[in-house]
């Protein structure tokens, strides 16, 4: 039988061992170890079927395109948290002059696991239906445009797009340089970085509440957004 004294310690033990665990947590920039696995069980990974291609379809190269982000938080533009994301799906439409791209915001990778996850969780909430992605699609790129991929010219130009994430849709203008490689596939690329505002998808809340979590003085509204793209 435990004697009062040996009870104390004990107690004495957890309680440092919780200190110690919320004094860790406290910070959004310190890396934390993976939580323990049998070996023999490893998490189930989420499987997503890309739905094809419809005909006239180049589809996005998911492994070769890139998009990265960059946010400024405490006013510091010298140290930005960069992050990528990953495509889900992609494709352009040259016959008809459409685009439509499917961003995997629950692949976000900022190189620190606990601020990935506050981020995913907190500011997007890629719990929620529907939440866990972002949805770019330009309706009409500009016959000059079309005509100018199709002799494989390097083309230089801003084109209208709609974006939807959290269940709120906004209206972009995407500065891009594209050309069509000898091979056909299409490359597309920002000329300058995209300034997304988390304000135009209501998200300004969930980013204060990071903030405070985080005891960040300021996260910045806007949001660099850079992206490569193949499309084959």
């Amino acid at each position: 039988m435990r004697t009062p004294k040996s009870r104390a310690c004990a107690w004495s033990i957890v309680a440092l061992s919780l200190l110690a665990a919320v004094a860790g947590g406290a910070g959004c920039t310190k890396p934390t170890p993976p939580p323990s696995v049998d070996a023999g069980h490893p998490p189930a990974a989420t499987v997503h079927v890309r739905p094809p291609a419809a005909p006239g379809e180049l589809p996005a190269d998911l492994t070769k395109s890139k998009i990265t982000l960059s946010i400024i938080k405490d006013r510091d533009t010298k140290s930005p948290v960069v992050a990528t994301v990953m495509l889900r799906d992609g494709a352009v439409a040259l016959g008809p002059g459409t685009a439509r791209l499917t961003i995997d915001l629950d692949t976000f990778d900022s190189g620190i696991p606990l601020r990935n996850e506050r981020v995913r969780g907190i500011v997007f909430e890629t719990s929620g239906v529907g939440w866990d992605t972002a949805e770019l699609t330009v309706q009409k790129i500009p016959d000059d445009v079309l005509a100018s991929i199709r002799e494989k010219k390097l083309v230089r130009t801003k084109l209208d797009a709609t974006m939807k994430i959290h269940g709120h849709t906004a209206n972009l203008v995407l500065p891009v340089e594209a050309s069509l490689r000898p091979d056909g596939a299409l490359w597309v690329k920002t000329s300058d970085p995209l300034g997304v505002k988390t304000s135009d998808f209501d998200l300004v809340g969930n980013v204060k509440r990071l903030s405070q979590i985080c005891m960040h003085d300021s996260i910045d509204d806007v949001v660099n957004v850079e992206v490569s793209l193949e499309f084959h």
